[in-house]
């Protein structure tokens, strides 16, 4: 597998990630129950698996590969601020957790029979948010891949040079373990009964 398929992969996987928190924020609107342990997951994944890993093998090393070829530049500066956009979202994702969690804390502390809902919205704000910027991101950026491999732009020997980079990106990221346990909860998400009905 080339370096580009290897991103194009990347991609089929966030695409999951997208289409989860897509179904967890369409419920949290429509007031229906979603495990907050659940939410965590989906953050950990974007944090983890879609920022540092994934979009760190496109900017540590197959952006700055491809950067100065084909008039290319302009393209990946525009990704790159995506990239920041995407990181953006998940941090109010996860300060809107954090707060949630902090809610609960409260309110289990003070135990009485009637406590105030908790307001999910702007949970569900932001999950919205990153489908949509994963849907609008990876479509782009796949064009770009595809056009990259059209123009040959990528010699063999840089292609051998960017996956050792990717492994790097791995090691970085905890390593093979780490990616595949990532996956796995990708999947366990998917299996999840809210994201059934």
């Amino acid at each position: 597998m080339n370096a580009t398929r290897n991103l194009k992969n990347d991609h089929i996987t966030i695409r999951r990630v997208k289409d989860i928190a897509q179904k967890c924020s369409d419920r949290l609107y429509a007031d229906r129950y979603v495990p907050i342990e659940d939410v965590e997951i989906i953050s950990v994944i974007i944090e983890e698996f879609v920022d540092h890993f994934h979009h760190g093998k496109e900017e540590k090393a197959y952006f700055p590969d491809t950067k100065e070829k084909n008039g290319f530049a302009e393209d990946i500066r525009k990704f790159l601020i995506e990239h920041e956009l995407g990181r953006r979202i998940a941090i109010m994702l996860r300060r809107e957790l954090n707060e949630v969690k902090e809610k609960r804390k409260e309110q289990s502390k003070h135990k009485t029979n009637k406590q105030d809902p908790i307001n999910m919205e702007p949970i569900a704000r932001f999950l919205k948010s990153y489908a949509v910027f994963i849907d609008d991101h990876t479509a782009k950026e796949d064009r770009f891949f595809d056009l990259v491999d059209e123009k040959n732009v990528i010699t063999n020997e840089e292609d051998e040079m960017l996956l050792k980079h990717y492994e790097m990106c791995k090691n970085q990221a905890g390593g093979e373990i780490r990616i595949q346990e990532m996956v796995v909860l990708i999947k366990f998400l998917e299996e999840r009964e809210w994201m059934k009905d």
